[in-house]
């Protein structure tokens, strides 16, 4: 039986949570479908892409214009470029992601009379669009066939744009590079390392986990953060200034990532607010007694407050001080915290994610 065509639409494949799931759903893919993935701009592939996926572009670089005439007619060419890539190579489906992407996947695969499924990452509750694209994206969701998004919230932010029917809740699975690579004996001696993974940029609140920390004294426990960004530097200011360099580590980007989920204590997450939090899922993935902000979207659907882990408000410092004290002292707790961890995350699989968008794809193909 010859298999059926889809492509996956996107900017480009440069490192990001998106770029990620759609080079894993490629690869995971390429056993029941012939799988293209476009590009918008000519970019190598940050991620290992399996040879088998074909690798196309619309162009060498994008335009950005300010003049909203000029960006409304060269959206309008990337479109019949698009489209043409599309009937040249006889795609049968196209799957969009991120808002710009959809957009155009979604005019492109109309004029080519083929199904479209995209994908919102965005949290745009919080991340407002200009007021035209806002405009132009609803009027272009309403004729996707299927939208998925990541958490219920995102669900319900959706469903007074387009009929309810047409949108899914699928979550970002876990990172293969990261699956297998966990220390499975729970009772294995950890280090006394409080454990914060993820880009330092504004709504991240690192800070917080800084200042709580400060007035907890206890000896021999120290902070670690892995990641960069614009903020990363006010924060080790304050590290300076609360005279805590001998026990927080700034170690920035880190490939074996997982080495430091395996020899963490605790993980904080102190986000104001997220898209979806894949940082957290992971740390549940590794069993690690968590601790995160009950921010807009995602950490409510990952944790079962007291269950697997604690939900604190979005900027108490005060609970965050007395749940992270708890969880040093209580070893009992961790144990409980670290077993309903890696139970809660079995369904994140990325084989388990993956059959649900199969699902979905071979409705429209």
């Amino acid at each position: 039986m010859k298999r059926k065509k889809i492509a996956f639409v996107i900017y480009n494949l440069e490192s990001g949570g998106a770029e990620r799931v759609i080079t894993e759903l490629a690869n995971n893919f390429v056993n029941n479908f012939e799988v293209f993935i476009i590009t918008l701009v000519k970019t190598d592939p940050f991620y290992e892409l399996n040879p088998n996926v074909n690798l196309l572009y619309c162009s060498e670089k994008v335009k950005k214009h300010t003049n909203p005439i000029k960006s409304i007619i060269d959206g309008m060419s990337r479109v019949s470029t698009l489209s043409k890539i599309i009937k040249r190579n006889k795609i049968q489906l196209v799957i969009g992601f991120m808002t710009t992407s959809n957009i155009y996947a979604i005019w492109a695969s109309k004029l080519c009379h083929i199904p479209c499924i995209i994908s919102e990452r965005a949290n745009h509750s919080i991340y407002k669009l200009p007021k035209l694209q806002t405009f132009v994206r609803d009027i272009s969701y309403k004729l996707c066939n299927y939208l998925v998004v990541q958490t219920d919230a995102n669900r319900q932010f959706y469903s007074s744009k387009l009929s309810p029917s047409k949108i899914i809740v699928i979550p970002n699975p876990i990172a293969t590079a990261l699956t297998n690579k966990r220390n499975l004996q729970l009772n294995k001696p950890k280090d006394n390392i409080i454990l914060n993974v993820g880009s330092f940029k504004k709504g991240k609140a690192q800070e917080l986990l800084i200042s709580a920390f400060s007035n907890i004294k206890k000896e021999g426990w120290k902070i670690v953060f892995v990641g960069d960004g614009p903020t990363k530097q006010k924060n080790l200011d304050l590290t300076k200034e609360l005279n805590l360099e001998n026990r927080i580590s700034f170690v920035g980007k880190q490939q074996n990532v997982h080495e430091f989920y395996n020899r963490a204590s605790l993980f904080v997450f102190t986000s104001e607010h997220e898209g979806f939090p894949n940082a957290l899922l992971e740390a549940l993935y590794f069993g690690i007694p968590t601790i995160s902000t009950n921010c807009e979207h995602g950490p409510s659907e990952l944790i079962v407050n007291q269950k697997n882990g604690f939900l604190i408000p979005v900027g108490d410092q005060d609970m965050l001080e007395q749940k992270m004290v708890e969880l040093m002292e209580n070893e009992t707790l961790q144990y409980k915290f670290k077993e309903n961890a890696m139970k809660s995350t079995e369904s994140y699989q990325l084989d388990f994610i993956a059959n649900i968008w199969r699902n979905y794809i071979e409705k429209l193909v």
